[in-house]
């Protein structure tokens, strides 16, 4: 099947694979996620800009959390070109994503000594707690499912609202947001992590271990959604 999203549509092509099946099986949790409040806030432009600010930050500190889980995952890999893949993952967020997400969020007066004082939420504290659990408890097919529905998910909320004619571009400061999950760099990235957690469950008994993955995909989808509300719990100072 084509793995094209197509900037046309409204809603991108996620059938395929391990993870289509995963998302088509948890699509209640799946829809509080991606059409919770906050992604509505985003596309019209009225989500408060105080409570976006501080989801920058939770943010911050769950690329943190997200980098050592990925670590991990160079040590549960079991062949030379599965760890440097991981590798170079770990590599990509510490010296590419992180520093771009810190001149990102000088742009809405967060500087970077304001990231690193600020305490995690209790919604980042369950969520990536529990992704670590996995990530120390389980092997690399746990490991890469627990991880799924983030990147799967904000790369699915960015190409539908980017390609949607009832988001506002016009005057809405969450348009530049929009357009780094809706556009070609990050979709190229979530299309090979569809690719890599499909062959990965190819060799790890995918279909045998399905009830398990299913319900860790199905939780950390859940704790997605909890992590909007991360925004509205502390204060920026």
């Amino acid at each position: 099947m084509d793995m094209a999203w197509h900037a046309q549509r409204d809603w991108p092509i996620l059938e395929w694979g391990l993870a289509g099946r995963l998302r088509r099986d948890c699509m209640e949790e799946w829809t509080r996620f991606i059409h919770h409040p906050f992604v509505k806030g985003l596309a019209n432009g009225t989500l408060p800009q105080e409570v976006f600010q501080r989801f920058l930050i939770q943010d911050y500190l769950y690329l943190i959390q997200y980098t050592r889980a990925c670590a991990l995952s160079v040590h549960k890999s079991t062949t030379v070109a599965d760890m440097r893949e991981a590798a170079a993952l770990v590599s990509g967020i510490l010296d590419t994503e992180l520093p771009l997400h810190v001149g990102y969020c000088k742009g809405w007066g967060i500087d970077e000594d304001m990231l690193r004082k600020a305490p995690e939420s209790l919604q980042l504290l369950a969520y990536s707690r529990f992704i670590l659990d996995r990530a120390q408890t389980g092997d690399l097919l746990d490991l890469l499912t627990t991880l799924a529905p983030c990147m799967i998910g904000y790369g699915e909320i960015g190409a539908r609202l980017h390609a949607a004619p009832a988001t506002r571009r016009e005057g809405n400061p969450y348009w530049s947001w929009i357009a780094l999950y809706g556009g070609d760099e990050f979709t190229t990235l979530v299309e090979d992590g569809i690719r890599r957690l499909d062959r990965i469950g190819q060799q790890y008994g995918a279909d045998a271990r399905y009830p398990m993955l299913k319900e860790e995909f199905s939780t950390a989808t859940r704790l997605e959604a909890a992590f909007w509300d991360a925004g509205s719990e502390f204060p920026l100072s």
